[in-house]
């Protein structure tokens, strides 16, 4: 079990000396920070395989063809259409409205999809509605139910409550890159400049516990020299 967003506030406000609530507030941002850049440096990779939803056919065609996807929706691998056994292709959301116009509010066999990040419209508040989601928007709308299976690559939402926990075992680099941020939000240089130090380490070791794999076989992609260019 990993260690969870409350421990690690406590443990960074212990080694820079100040415990207090308000600070704690401040920590919290610096270990997002970390835990943002260490997804990105490290190429997080988590999926999720069994997602699926079903298009259903409806009486008003954006209902039956437009969905909000989960909130840690990343990438999809792909769409598939379950009944005709086959994936369908991706279509950008602005190319989707030009060429096809006259043809959003048909319905039929769905052979396209696009995914755009909007507002969450469907939120109680004003506050909330501003908040981002990811939606998947079909063409055609579907006569039939139709069942689609969508994996997709996870996109870890911030720390927020307490008892969240990492997504990934990188707590003791969070734990030294929120506390060198602590440290220089301190005006101590020094102390934070040696804390860098250990972060950059922390994540030099994650990175090698993550690429040494016993079992893998790396496989070079090797590409022949175009001879017609004097090569």
């Amino acid at each position: 079990m990993s260690v969870n967003f409350g421990v690690l506030k406590t443990r960074v406000g212990s080694r820079v000396q100040d415990t207090s609530s308000s600070f704690a507030t401040i920590i919290g941002y610096f270990i997002n920070d970390r835990y943002r850049e260490i997804l990105r440096r490290t190429n997080f990779n988590a999926i999720n395989p069994d997602y699926a939803l079903t298009a259903t056919s409806a009486s008003t065609v954006p209902s039956a063809s437009t969905y909000t996807l989960p909130i840690d929706f990343g990438k999809e691998m792909y769409v598939h259409n379950s009944g005709t056994h086959k994936n369908i292709s991706h279509i950008p959301f602005d190319i989707l409205n030009q060429e096809y116009e006259s043809e959003l509010e048909n319905t039929g066999n769905i052979i396209q999809y696009s995914i755009f990040t909007t507002k969450d419209t469907s939120a109680a508040s004003a506050e909330a509605s501003a908040a981002r989601v990811k939606k998947i928007r079909f063409f055609r709308a579907p006569l039939t139910d139709t069942y689609f299976l969508i994996p997709y690559e996870m996109r870890p939402a911030d720390l927020s409550a307490d008892t969240d926990e990492l997504a990934v075992g990188c707590e003791t680099a969070v734990e030294y890159g929120a506390t060198a941020d602590a440290w220089a939000y301190k005006r101590q240089t020094a102390k934070s400049a040696y804390y860098e130090g250990l972060y950059e380490k922390a994540i030099q070791s994650l990175m090698w516990d993550q690429d040494n794999q016993p079992n893998q076989i790396h496989l070079m992609n090797v590409r022949p020299l175009n001879r017609s260019e004097g090569i």
